[in-house]
């Protein structure tokens, strides 16, 4: 091709995006079109209808570029398009090297439904105008739309990339939707932005997401992705409510879901991973946040790290991380975070800045929590201040309760910390102490099981054999109670003789404290005599219960030893 028959225009091309290109312009290697100075894709804008430029040609004239021999024409630098027509075609040229669009300005839809590119796409820096569809396509080559802007709505739903995919620096304006899309060798999104809604529900990553330092205005959607690597949301800037690609405002798996979905968007949400999948490790530290952290029904592989997470309007955020599999990593404890762990599995996990937050009950919740490999000694003085208690106010049944401080008792046991073990102990046994009430005295008992006389009288026996335990000797966990309450024993049956006006061997102001006590060891001192068979009766009940705390005492320290 001669200089005199090629397109006139040039592009500079010295800046870093162009480091791969020699000197400082470059000029167009490509026919001009008709009898004008200029190729098809460097046509002046307002001469592109009357020169019969339209989308599809643009789209076809792409296919014969591609096919050229000639490795320079797959460069079309500055290209100003109508738009782009290449509904189901195949772009597969002679050569290795990109379609190159970079710094283009595509005016019109860009209508690629499921086209094939065999070629590397670039598109950096270039500016879409209108919507960009892509759907059910495949790149086999990487996709680079590093720093582009998308003005309209654009959609990427069932598309493949085969290779690395670049939105780095990119801006969407309008919704985006990566719905069923699959990124066979992951996603570079650093610093990218989405204006309106970022919808990646039932996604793919074969390798590493990266999202650091992204913003989602309207916060992304991830429900039902797979993350076959690290997921990575460090530093992203998270707006709410979390916005639904329009075409699926009525998708069921939303509207039955227990999001609390409604009208195209999740209220009071900001990033939404629920029932995904998670091969690697979830980063989010360093984010901003203004609203509620949904990571819940999750499979975590990984580690979670979630540092250094502010509140973008200064109230309180709660990051919910109900039925995860596991949670293990660092995770910053500050005083504008409450943290939902219902149901989920906590392992080896880190929490740091607990000595200086002072936080309570409302910033935790642990319903049906697994506890394996959680270090509760590092973290006693949290627990300390909690009173141990794994429940606040709320709704949750004394049975649930029962068997959250159950399986929290049975991890403290597992990493040998006894002291956690007791307290957790203790806590299982007094809400199954409320059970048994409930049942015996609760109106809804007799509803559930079928109860008439017999079961709430058997139900108000384990009621009653609870609370005997219960403030006898804290379930055993409390030694000290046993001496408590054998004083308060001795001190009430001591009152009892006073008032009975018993004749005392001993003599003074103690002498029925004296009697009592003696009534008390009758085992070991021998049952003082009394007057009247009434009186024997008295002292008999306190000579039985004396040798009852006995054993309980040492219930108690034996099982305080074996801790």
């Amino acid at each position: 091709m001669s200089r005199a028959t090629s397109c006139a225009y040039t592009h500079d091309v010295a800046g870093e995006r162009f480091d791969d290109v020699d000197g400082q312009a470059w000029r167009c290697p490509h026919d001009r079109h008709a009898d004008t100075d200029y190729c098809v894709f460097h046509q002046p804008v307002r001469s592109l209808a009357e020169r019969g430029i339209s989308a599809d040609r643009i789209g076809e004239a792409v296919v014969e570029t591609v096919e050229s021999s000639e490795t320079d024409e797959n460069r079309i630098f500055g290209a100003v398009c109508p738009g782009i027509g290449l509904e189901y075609a195949v772009v597969d040229g002679e050569t290795t090297h990109p379609i190159d669009f970079r710094e283009s300005w595509i005016l019109g839809p860009v209508e690629c439904h499921s086209c094939r590119f065999a070629n590397v796409v670039r598109f950096d820096g270039s500016v879409f105008e209108s919507r960009v569809v892509f759907e059910d396509g495949t790149f086999t080559a990487s996709a680079s739309f590093t720093d582009a802007e998308f003005r309209g709505p654009v959609a990427f739903n069932l598309t493949t990339f085969r290779r690395w995919a670049d939105l780095g620096g990119a801006t969407f304006r309008r919704e985006a939707c990566f719905r069923a899309a699959v990124f066979e060798k992951g996603l570079f999104g650093v610093g990218v932005v989405f204006r309106d809604a970022a919808d990646f529900m039932n996604t793919r990553f074969d390798s590493v997401a990266n999202f650091y330092g992204a913003t989602f205005d309207c916060g992304g959607l991830f429900s039902s992705t797979k993350f076959r690597a690290d997921a990575k949301f460090t530093a992203a800037a998270l707006g709410a409510p979390v916005a639904v690609g329009t075409n699926f405002v009525d998708d069921p798996s939303l509207v039955d879901s227990e999001l609390p979905y409604r009208d195209g968007e999740i209220p009071e949400t900001c990033l939404v991973l629920s029932s995904a999948r998670c091969g690697g490790d979830l980063q989010l530290a360093e984010t901003t946040a203004e609203s509620r952290v949904s990571v819940f029904d999750v499979d975590l592989a990984g580690d979670i790290e979630l540092r250094e997470l502010e509140s973008v309007s200064g109230e309180p955020i709660t990051v919910d991380l109900r039925n995860v599999d596991s949670i293990s990593g660092t995770i910053e404890i500050t005083d504008h975070l409450a943290f939902d762990f219902g149901g989920s599995v906590l392992g080896d996990v880190r929490l740091e800045g607990i000595e200086v937050t002072d936080p309570d009950l409302e910033s935790f919740r642990f319903e049906n929590a697994v506890f394996e490999g959680f270090d509760f000694g590092a973290y006693r003085s949290l627990f300390d201040r909690l009173e141990w208690r794994l429940y606040g106010e709320d709704d949750s049944t004394p049975f649930e309760r029962e068997n959250t401080y159950l399986r929290a008792k049975n991890g403290a046991i597992q990493v040998g910390e006894n002291a956690a073990a007791r307290e957790f102990h203790f806590r299982e046994l007094l809400n199954r102490g409320r059970s048994h009430r409930k049942r015996a005295f609760g109106t809804a008992a007799s509803k559930r099981d079928g109860a008439g006389g017999a079961s709430r009288v058997r139900f108000a026996r384990k009621w009653l054999s609870n609370q005997v335990l219960r403030y006898t000797c804290g379930y055993g966990e409390r030694p000290g109670r046993v001496v408590f309450a054998s004083v308060a024993v001795v001190v009430a049956y001591a009152v009892v003789y006073a008032l009975l006006g018993v004749q005392l061997t001993y003599r003074g102001p103690l002498a029925p404290l004296a009697f009592s006590f003696q009534s008390f060891n009758a085992l070991v001192l021998g049952i003082p005599e009394v007057s009247t068979p009434g009186l024997g009766v008295v002292v008999a009940s306190e000579a039985f219960i004396g040798p009852f705390f006995v054993a309980i005492f040492v219930f108690a320290i034996t099982q305080s030893v074996g801790r």
